[in-house]
């Protein structure tokens, strides 16, 4: 009796999978990250820029949002911390290029302030209010 050849399946084609599927599952990351620009018209943003988990930045931040908690409601402020340049949620937007700081995004996905430190609170909400659209929005706050 003759047995059978054995035969072995060459490396190539499961290499070449390995090699797409690795590209599908790196390549997907990058589109799967939300782009701020499709928030445009439905939210303002306030982009929080800074290097460490403690920096003053941040810290003055999260204090900011915990006394002005209505403030930022009734003027439909998402804030959005970027921390090293990245955002689990959203891709690293152009204008940050390497910056720290704080920049205000009106509806339009336009920059209307930035600031390199938390100055720009003491202005923020007179910035705000001061916007054409805003004017139609203050009907209704809640503050």
């Amino acid at each position: 009796m003759n047995k059978p050849a054995v035969r072995f399946r060459p490396v190539a084609p499961f290499l070449m999978k390995y090699i797409i599927l690795s590209l599908i599952y790196f390549i997907s990351f990058e589109i799967m990250a939300n782009q701020i620009s499709e928030l445009r018209w439905e939210k303002r943003l306030l982009i929080i820029s800074y290097e460490n988990i403690d920096d003053q930045i941040q810290t003055k931040t999260e204090k900011f949002i915990f006394y002005n908690k209505c403030e930022i409601e009734d003027r439909n402020l998402k804030i959005i911390f970027y921390e090293k340049f990245e955002n689990k949620d959203f891709a690293t937007p152009d204008f940050i290029n390497n910056k720290y700081g704080i920049w205000l995004i009106g509806y339009d996905g336009m920059v209307k302030d930035y600031s390199s430190d938390d100055k720009i609170f003491l202005r923020l909400f007179n910035l705000i209010d001061s916007m054409p659209m805003r004017k139609d929005e203050m009907i209704n706050d809640q503050c």
